[in-house]
């Protein structure tokens, strides 16, 4: 495996979560609940993040009638004991795309400060008054 490249402290990261109010991702005041930065089985100890400056918030969103965007200062994510590698899709469909590694499955405390560190980035969708 070859070395990987760290991202920049000075980076900012965003992180898609699911908009559904059944999926509890998001607080009554539209932070982030700890659920949105947890490590899931089928993510192999590695959370996706995208890196802000080499992509847009909606591109990162994606669809935003489904998802919400939250964005946190990597140099937060470093100060947590956690690193940030640049983690390019290899199908070219995301060259932004990096990954946070570090995080324990079972910890609930690194994901609700990750939480707590971020804050949404505001895409309105069609639906939206």
């Amino acid at each position: 495996m070859s070395k990987r490249e760290l991202v920049s402290l000075e980076e900012i990261l965003f992180r898609r979560a699911y908009c559904s109010p059944l999926k509890n991702y998001m607080n009554p005041d539209g932070s982030a609940t700890s659920r949105v930065f947890k490590l899931r089985e089928k993510d192999n100890g590695e959370l996706s993040v995208d890196i802000s400056s080499l992509t847009t918030k909606e591109k990162s969103v994606g669809d935003n009638n489904k998802f919400i965007l939250f964005e946190i200062a990597n140099r937060v994510v470093s100060q947590l004991s956690l690193n940030t590698y640049k983690a390019p899709l290899p199908d070219n469909s995301n060259d932004a795309h990096a990954v946070i590694v570090g995080l324990d499955i079972n910890d609930d405390i690194k994901p609700l400060l990750l939480a707590k560190a971020s804050r949404r980035v505001f895409i309105l969708s069609h639906h939206s008054p």
